[in-house]
């Protein structure tokens, strides 16, 4: 009967590659989450300026300090959101790595099993 010698090596590389996918697919909710976080951001600033429309459209006066206050929030709110898009990329760049690490193993993987399948 066959026994392949290298039966423990294929699955220590089985092993590797189901954790790497584990991290992979860990990342991969991160960058959701932290892309859902954006969406929000974006949703608020938008609304607050839609907001500052309907008052000026309304024919409600405000105040040149509210107005300047407004402004002033949504200028933090912008930059907030830049930081966030910041954050985002690093996030991408950890899911690309990580992916490229998935596929290495998988390759490592795949060639124990083609050499189990011939027979040597």
């Amino acid at each position: 009967m066959f026994r392949f010698r290298l039966e423990s090596v294929l699955n220590y590389r089985k092993t590797i590659e189901e954790n790497l996918l584990k991290e992979l697919s860990e990342l991969r909710r991160q960058l959701s989450l932290e892309e859902d976080r954006l969406k929000m951001m974006i949703f608020e600033k938008d609304s607050h300026i839609n907001d500052l429309g309907s008052l000026q459209k309304g024919g409600i006066t405000l105040q040149i300090e509210d107005i300047k206050l407004y402004f002033s929030y949504l200028n933090g709110l912008e930059l907030k959101i830049k930081n966030h898009g910041d954050i985002i990329k690093k996030c991408r760049e950890r899911v690309d790595k990580k992916l490229a690490e998935v596929v290495n193993a998988m390759k490592n993987r795949k060639i124990l099993e083609v050499i189990k399948e011939r027979g040597y």
